[in-house]
């Protein structure tokens, strides 16, 4: 991670802030409409993603039509921009305004946790994804929440970033650098947050996710089976344009290292990842290439 920051990371900085506070002064909903607008000018013009899109679909809804998908392509771009634009809003936005922006459901599931015993939040990308870091205040538990997070290069806009997200009560650990301090954090009874839907690259695990093998992040599982701590499924989804449900799904518990081993254990998880996906499809994030496939739409020449 880079320590000095060059002219264009300070440019980049300037410009981002100046962009927060000038959509953090505009209703969420406006934002919102705005960012959906964008969405369908880039469906239009974005044709090698918009085909990565309708692959990613045609993967998870194998029975849907060819209309209903380019329907379902169309509306995951708006949704997307849409849920981007509004991360800039809610970054900004007081906390009193987050609580009516965002609606909890399975409060329960939080309340009732072990206080002794750690916890991790099968965090997905998607919807306004942001703005989980801001809903620590939400949830009725004593317990601290934390996060993996992958640091930017633009150490300006980290800093910012970190310190925005930490003083709304979310502590953040560096995938790279953090991981003993989140190991702790969990053992000592933390909520502890991590990205599980993301392609892995090679230190993840070659697993189906709906029928095509991807690298799937191992970390949820094997932090799960080493303090035996439940996961609970995070899942946040559009409500109304400006407006989320952030609903805490029913705790589960992997089986002990001895009983399977940790691929074993993130194919749990990944059972667990489809049926988010499947379900809630319009608010992934499908724009990314989950199963690396864009070379598949090269121009040729």
């Amino acid at each position: 991670m880079k320590t000095e920051s060059t002219i264009s990371d300070k440019l980049t900085y300037y410009a981002v802030i100046l962009i927060e506070k000038l959509l953090g002064i505009l209703p969420t909903s406006w934002v919102w409409r705005f960012g959906s607008v964008l969405g369908s000018i880039m469906h239009f013009f974005a044709s090698k993603r918009r085909k990565i899109v309708a692959y990613n679909l045609r993967m998870v809804h194998p029975d849907k039509s060819d209309d209903e998908i380019t329907a379902l392509t169309r509306k995951v771009f708006r949704f997307s921009m849409a849920n981007l634009t509004s991360s800039i809003n809610t970054g900004y936005v007081s906390d009193k305004k987050i609580e009516k922006l965002v609606s909890i459901k399975g409060q329960e599931h939080i309340s009732n946790l072990d206080p002794d015993k750690g916890v991790i939040f099968m965090l997905i990308h998607m919807s306004n994804w942001e703005i989980l870091g801001r809903t620590a205040k939400l949830f009725n538990t004593a317990k601290p929440t934390g996060a993996m997070y992958r640091p930017l290069p633009n150490p300006l806009l980290d800093d910012f970033i970190r310190s925005k997200r930490e003083r709304a009560g979310t502590k953040l650990f560096s995938r790279k650098r953090g991981l003993i301090e989140a190991n702790k954090f969990l053992r000592d009874g933390g909520i502890l947050g991590i990205l599980s839907d993301q392609h892995a690259g090679k230190s993840g695990i070659q697993l189906p996710l709906f029928g095509k093998e991807t690298s799937i992040t191992p970390l949820p599982a094997i932090l799960a089976q080493k303090y035996n701590c439940p996961i609970i499924p995070i899942v946040l989804y559009t409500e109304s344009p400006g407006r989320w449900t952030l609903e805490c799904r029913t705790p589960f518990t992997l089986p002990s290292k001895e009983k399977v081993d940790k691929t074993e254990a993130t194919k749990i998880i990944a059972d667990h990842l489809e049926n988010i996906m499947h379900k809630h499809s319009a608010d992934i994030f499908w724009i990314h290439d989950r199963w690396k496939i864009k070379h598949l739409f090269k121009r040729k020449k």
